[in-house]
């Protein structure tokens, strides 16, 4: 196993200087990853474990994120999707398009679900975009044709605006990991994000619940 704690040490996450930001303005305006460091890292041991190779994030911020997977794993393909939200506050949206396919624009719209269905399938989709429970659920229904293996939703520990995520990834039953630490960095002793990883079959390290491959409220098209 790699270890990743030394490989992304030197990239900058949701730290108390982030958090500080966020309290004060509501949005964390930070050029930053916005992630747990140590649920990173367990994230990133997940993807080495299971060899995922495709990857769609759906909710990249300024894209720190999206580019250093990309940069650790070297995925045979990648895309992002992200409304460019970052720009308003004058931060970097550091994805041009030019080495990965990326839509600027709204997940929920009829123009990303063309956008995406070229794309076909990817390994794993990490979405963390609209955090309303009935965005999650929506975020959730339009990628689950798409994914071959995982779908991983970030902050489903429901702390701060992010009650809809926790609500709705315990109520979707299936095969799930999940990867939960404190918040160290932010000055927390407690988790205040937290990754969940669906898997369509099972996986080492995962945490077995009835294998229902539907979201709530998902309904199949055809």
């Amino acid at each position: 196993m790699r270890d990743f704690a030394s490989e992304i040490a030197a990239e900058r996450c949701w730290d108390i200087n982030t958090e500080a930001v966020f309290r004060a303005r509501g949005v964390p305006v930070d050029d930053a990853i916005l992630q747990t460091r140590a649920e990173l890292v367990g994230f990133c041991e997940f993807v080495e474990r299971n060899n995922v190779r495709s990857y769609l994030e759906v909710g990249v911020w300024t894209g720190r994120l999206f580019l250093l997977l990309n940069r650790l794993f070297r995925f045979e393909k990648a895309a992002a999707c992200d409304l460019g939200a970052c720009r308003t506050f004058g931060l970097p949206f550091h994805l041009d398009g030019t080495h990965y396919p990326v839509f600027v624009g709204d997940s929920h719209s009829p123009e990303y679900r063309a956008w995406l269905s070229p794309l076909e399938r990817f390994d794993l989709i990490l979405i963390d975009g609209d955090h309303s429970y009935p965005g999650v659920r929506a975020d959730v229904a339009t990628h689950l044709p798409h994914a071959e293996r995982f779908i991983a939703l970030h902050d489903i520990c429901g702390a701060r605006h992010t009650h809809g995520v926790k609500r709705f990834w315990n109520e979707w039953d299936g095969e799930k990991t999940e990867i939960v630490c404190p918040h160290v960095e932010a000055g927390s002793q407690d988790p205040t994000m937290g990754i969940g990883i669906w898997a369509r079959q099972a996986v080492k390290g995962g945490t077995s619940r009835t294998n229902n491959p539907q979201p709530p409220g998902y309904r199949d098209s055809d």
